[in-house]
């Protein structure tokens, strides 16, 4: 498969037409063998069809259950589609062979950052969203107080879960985060104070509240970014695939009669 590997770091149309011939080629001679279905996989993920590559890299792990190759790989396509904790499933027992390989460490400090940028736009969700209640609610602070508890205590248990699910050394890494988890235990912690503090002519409440929806805030602002970033990424694969299809994969499938 050195073959397919070197066109596609080619990357030209005409290269990638030729790395779904030999890849096509490859799967009808040798389908039982893992190492065909990972170099197709790196062609659909070449061309943005992570739906393709999911398919082959599992394929290789029903050959081959232990192949870290195949873990890793298919650790990047859950992460490329912001799966951040499914990554870091995926990426459990790699890590735990191979704790000191530099590409798997990249993709697991990669997956670590993807999983605290989601934490922090749940965050900012939960916070907005007590915002609006104790905006709706006025003076009755039993609603504002009750809806902090739901949605405090549904995002805390939520976060506690997807982290459990995270391999050890992505949990140090979470944790490691001297900016994400203190902003995200900073919007935790602004929930219930809006729900107390809202409306409050108390100085003493106003000068608790006002810092935390500040930092809150700047928080947000950052997630928001975030989030438009990789809607422009998505968008811009979905594009990617399409064109891909059209040149690249069709004209395979179905060549021109001469």
């Amino acid at each position: 498969m050195n073959l397919v590997e070197s066109l596609l770091a080619d990357g030209s149309v005409p290269a990638l037409r030729d790395a779904y011939r030999s890849v096509r080629q490859a799967r009808l001679i040798a389908p039982e063998e893992p190492e065909v279905h990972i170099a197709a996989g790196r062609f659909y993920h070449a061309i943005s069809d992570p739906a393709a590559a999911r398919r082959c890299y599992q394929r290789t792990l029903a050959l081959d259950p232990h192949n870290g190759t195949a873990r890793n790989n298919l650790a990047v396509v859950e992460l490329r589609q912001g799966r951040p904790t499914r990554a870091g499933e995926r990426l459990q027992d790699v890590l735990a062979e191979r704790p000191t390989d530099a590409l798997y460490q990249r993709n697991a400090k990669a997956t670590a950052l993807s999983w605290t940028h989601r934490l922090l736009e749940f965050g900012t969700l939960a916070w907005l969203a007590e915002l609006v209640i104790a905006q709706v609610s006025g003076r009755l602070w039993p609603v504002r107080l009750g809806a902090a508890v739901l949605i405090a205590g549904g995002y805390l248990g939520v976060a506690w879960l997807r982290y459990r699910r995270l391999a050890p050394a992505l949990r140090r890494m979470v944790r490691e985060n001297r900016y994400a988890v203190p902003l995200g235990a900073v919007q935790v912690v602004t929930v219930p104070a809006i729900a107390l503090a809202w409306g409050s002519e108390s100085v003493l409440a106003r000068f608790l509240l006002t810092p935390l929806l500040i930092v809150s805030f700047a928080a947000g602002a950052g997630s928001l970014i975030q989030l438009r970033n990789r809607i422009v990424v998505r968008a811009v694969r979905v594009v990617r695939r399409w064109r891909y299809r059209w040149t690249v994969v069709r004209p395979v499938e179905r060549p021109q009669e001469t």
